[in-house]
């Protein structure tokens, strides 16, 4: 009996000591981490609550990212059509200079020159790459310059007419460029022109080239040079409206993280006070277990013989 009751009192001190280590040793983890819970057992309710919370904080993170890669985007299509935009005001004035019937042949060449020259102005703006290395221009075909400078007059587009939306919240998707096509190609005829389709800016601008050249300048191209200004107002405007809403949202998306954050944070941060408080009496109860547990040990029939 005397062995088996001192086997039993060495288990449960074994135990107990073991116990309150393992209390101790969460205890400390919580202390260095700073966080309550540290899995699952140690509070299942808030464990499932927080794997929410981080799923959440991350989607909406992305969302952010996105939401900051459509702004740098459209913030770059918008100052490279301020280029364009500051352009078109004295390509205007050459072209009504040029149409003047005291011009002698030379003096619409040389007006010719100046406007060769903003042309080419006007492609390299075209051809903007971004920090990336692409073509902001060229839709989805962005590693190859959308534009080229012919010998002819005819100007192509080498890009193609996709455009990227990127997610920057849940229920909304923002365009993050135009494609070439459409800012410069793509350009309503103005109202006296015959219905023939689109225009394009850089062949209308050589028309004026070409006329003036040739000592004929053609009066049309004044009305679809007009037109082209306003269809870059309008891109800019559209840009600038998604670049509203983007910001918009940024807001709309960090107020969400805040408040994310902050939930979880009151669940998952620790009440230092509290822990350190319990951490003291965990460490005597533990030196209370290894007494007894010391005691326990001595408790022996050997102990009598």
């Amino acid at each position: 009996m005397q062995r088996i009751s001192t086997h039993n009192l060495f288990t449960r001190g074994a135990n107990a000591m073991l116990s309150q280590q393992a209390k101790l040793s969460r205890t400390q983890l919580q202390l260095a981490s700073g966080k309550r819970v540290q899995s699952p057992k140690d509070d299942p309710v808030a464990a499932s609550y927080l794997l929410d919370l981080r799923g959440t904080i991350q989607q909406v993170g992305q969302y952010q990212d996105n939401n900051d890669r459509a702004r740098a985007r459209l913030e770059l299509q918008d100052s490279t059509l301020q280029g364009v935009d500051e352009l078109m005001p004295r390509i205007l004035e050459l072209t009504i200079q040029g149409q003047n019937d005291t011009n002698t042949p030379a003096d619409r060449r040389a007006i010719a020159k100046e406007l060769r020259q903003i042309n080419d102005e006007l492609l390299g703006l075209a051809n903007t790459k971004d920090s990336n290395g692409e073509y902001i221009f060229a839709g989805l075909k962005a590693d190859a310059p959308p534009f080229s400078s012919p010998s002819d007059g005819v100007f192509t587009y080498g890009g193609d007419t996709g455009s990227r939306s990127l997610q920057v919240s849940a229920s909304r998707q923002l365009q993050d460029r135009e494609s070439g096509f459409a800012v410069f190609m793509d350009i309503p005829a103005s109202a006296g022109a015959p219905a023939t389709g689109r225009r394009n800016l850089f062949e209308t601008l050589h028309r004026v080239i070409a006329g003036l050249e040739s000592d004929n300048p053609d009066p049309a191209s004044l009305d679809d040079l007009h037109q082209a200004q306003q269809h870059i107002l309008d891109v800019r405007a559209s840009t600038g409206a998604r670049l509203n809403t983007l910001e918009q949202q940024s807001g709309v998306n960090e107020g969400f993280l805040f408040t994310m954050r902050t939930a979880q944070s009151e669940v998952e941060d620790l009440d230092y006070a509290e822990a350190v408080s319990r951490f003291q009496q965990q460490l005597l109860a533990l030196q209370a277990a290894q007494q007894s547990f010391t005691k326990v040990q001595g408790l022996s029939l050997f102990n009598y013989l």
